[in-house]
């Protein structure tokens, strides 16, 4: 009986050990969510904000931030 409750504790131990290693966390950089839409590189506005890159859809108003 002692040595099923060792076997089963190491067992336990190492697959608790195994499944924390290592976490990959993905962040989604820009979503391509419009029929007909194109990537515009980062760039410096008129005014010499840094925009940066982003998906640009034909149709869609723009929000300007003036400075």
């Amino acid at each position: 009986m002692r040595k099923l409750l060792l076997a089963l504790g190491l067992w336990v131990a190492a697959l608790g050990i195994s499944t924390s290693a290592c976490v990959v966390r993905e962040t989604r950089v820009a979503r391509h969510g419009c029929a007909g839409g194109y990537w515009v590189e980062g760039h410096y506005g008129p005014h010499g904000r840094w925009h940066p890159g982003h998906y640009r859809c034909p149709g869609v108003i723009e929000r300007v931030e003036i400075e």
